[in-house]
C-alpha cells in the first residue's frame, strides 16, 4: 500500500526566464535552475527550470488513498488555476508525483474531486510508484527528486 509521496509543479522552458514563469503563475517556486546550471551528473542544463515542491506526506487515519503529497501540491498552487495557459509556447508544465510503497504492490485511488483539481491547474500528471522496501526509501526520494529535474538514469538532462 501506498505510505508516503512528493509532489512537483514543474516548468521548464527554453527561452522563458523563471522570473516571467514566477509572475505568470503568481506562484513562488521552491527551486529555480537556470539554463546553463551544472548538475550533480556533470551536464549542464539545456532549459530553464522552475517548481513548486510539497513536503513529503505520509498517510494518516484519516487519508489513506495515498495522494497526501498530490492534494497538498493542488492547494498550494490554487492561485496558478487556469494560468499554466498563459505560459508561453516554449514552456512545458507537468505534475511530477512520486508514491513509495511498503510493499511490491502499491496503488493510490484518485478521486473524481482529486482528478477535477488537476484539470482545474491544467497540467498533466506523470507519476511513479516506487514499489521497494522502506529501507530504500532515502534513495527513492533523491530518484523523484532526478525525475522532477529531468534527469533520465544520471545521464543528464530530459
Amino acid at each position: 500500500m501506498i505510505q508516503s509521496g512528493l509532489a512537483s509543479l514543474v516548468v521548464h522552458s527554453r527561452e522563458t526566464v523563471p522570473d516571467a514563469i514566477t509572475e505568470i503563475l503568481r506562484l513562488e517556486p521552491t527551486t529555480v535552475r537556470p539554463r546553463g546550471t551544472v548538475l550533480r551528473s556533470g551536464r549542464a542544463t539545456e532549459h530553464h527550470f522552475w517548481d513548486v515542491s510539497v513536503d513529503p506526506t505520509h498517510n494518516d487515519d484519516d487519508d489513506q488513498t495515498g495522494t497526501g503529497a498530490l492534494r497538498a501540491l493542488l492547494d498550494r498552487c490554487a492561485p496558478a488555476e487556469g494560468r499554466l495557459a498563459s505560459l508561453p509556447a516554449d514552456c512545458e508544465a507537468r505534475i511530477v508525483w512520486s508514491a513509495y510503497s511498503d510493499s511490491l504492490q502499491g496503488g493510490f485511488v484518485l478521486t473524481a474531486e482529486l482528478a477535477a483539481r488537476v484539470a482545474a491547474l491544467g497540467a498533466d500528471v506523470y507519476a511513479t510508484a516506487y514499489l521497494d522496501a522502506e529501507d530504500d526509501a532515502e534513495d527513492d526520494e533523491d530518484d523523484a527528486e532526478d525525475d522532477a529535474a529531468g534527469v533520465t538514469s544520471g545521464a543528464g538532462v530530459a
